[in-house]
């Protein structure tokens, strides 16, 4: 899940990391090779100067542990708009998520594909447009799940399985969260079951840029009057070292996206969906996306957005294999507007 929290004051200098992608080289090369007239290159331009749209526009991307591969391999998308749009599409990686917001910002960037947070900082500062939502085990948005290792406390019922259809394992849930093949993960569902959580708590929170792991919970809890002042953290990262704490008892309660336990190998902690009861799930929060400045032509976003929703039909691998989500789908507005108060609660934290 894409977690950074945007906040303001970054400055736009040195914000793209590396570039590339662009594919106006290999266009040029084959254009030579053909008995057309004109180069491709020429033609974007002709295509562009008619539309009165800008003859190259910048793509920047999120960043990876390995910049280069993503550049190289984020190709079919940028060639796909490149081709479709009849201007070159450059991709950029950039140095994180409040980047990507100042790149847009400053012109060094037209789309962004980013965090939610992002989006919602992107349209605030800079007039943007959140246009599209990641679509991730068929779904939009995802909530947080509340879960313990100490079910006789924190369930109003007995505890029962329900399958993970994204893995298709059996985890025990409680509250009402799901039961048997009902199981959608759709929040809000038993947060009045947070109030259980008394002072002292041993509690696992994630990284306070994550918005499962630490931000909607912080949230929820804050409604009902519990600081976490009063709790006696356990600061971890990672949804796995959330569980494994609950798991082994570092922690009474943790916080993480549904369904995490899912990405613990089940070889490894066979137990762990039956010691490990999720007894609640937060609002739901959006996935990112793809944001659009407001410098580019209302006609020009309206196509841009046409061809990446697209884009899972085209090239369904490269969307899989570079963002690990299966579509894009229309930007919900009052989805965005939850990172938007997410952001507004934790900017400068």
């Amino acid at each position: 899940m894409r977690t950074s929290l945007i906040t303001a004051g970054v400055t736009a200098t040195a914000l793209i990391a590396l570039a590339g992608c662009s594919s106006e080289a290999d266009s040029d090369a084959e254009a030579s090779a053909s008995s057309e007239p004109a180069t491709t290159t020429e033609t974007s331009e002709t295509a562009a100067a008619s539309s009165g749209w800008p003859e190259e526009i910048t793509l920047a991307l999120i960043p990876n542990e390995n910049v280069t591969d993503l550049v190289t391999t984020v190709e079919p998308l940028t060639d796909y708009l490149s081709a479709e749009l009849g201007l070159t599409v450059e991709g950029v990686v950039t140095q994180d998520y409040q980047a990507a917001v100042e790149a847009i910002g400053s012109g060094q960037a037209q789309i962004a594909i980013a965090d939610a947070g992002s989006l919602a900082a992107a349209e605030d500062m800079y007039g943007a447009h959140a246009v599209l939502q990641d679509v991730r085990f068929g779904a939009s948005q995802y909530a947080s799940m509340y879960f313990t290792n100490n079910p006789d406390k924190y369930c109003d019922d007995e505890p029962v399985a329900a399958t993970y259809a994204a893995s298709g394992q059996e985890f025990m849930y409680c509250n009402g969260v799901a039961s048997g093949e009902d199981n959608t993960g759709a929040g809000p569902v038993a947060e009045d079951a947070l109030a259980k959580i008394e002072a002292g708590t041993t509690v696992a929170f994630g990284n306070t840029t994550s918005p499962a792991g630490y931000q909607l919970p912080v949230l929820a809890l804050e409604e009902h009057d519990i600081s976490i002042d009063d709790l006696q953290q356990v600061p971890v990262t990672g949804n796995d070292t959330l569980l494994m704490a609950v798991y082994n008892g570092d922690a009474e309660v943790g916080f993480a996206y549904w369904d995490a336990r899912s990405s613990i190998d089940s070889a490894e902690v066979p137990d762990l969906g039956e010691k490990v009861v999720v007894f609640g799930l937060s609002e739901m929060y959006p996935n990112g996306g793809v944001v659009l400045s407001d410098e580019l032509p209302q006609d020009l976003r309206d196509e841009i957005t046409t061809l990446m929703d697209d884009f899972s039909e085209v090239d369904p691998d490269t969307l899989q294999e570079i963002f690990d989500q299966t579509d894009w789908v229309p930007a919900d507005a009052d989805a965005i507007d939850l990172a938007r108060q997410v952001n507004a609660r934790f900017s400068g934290q």
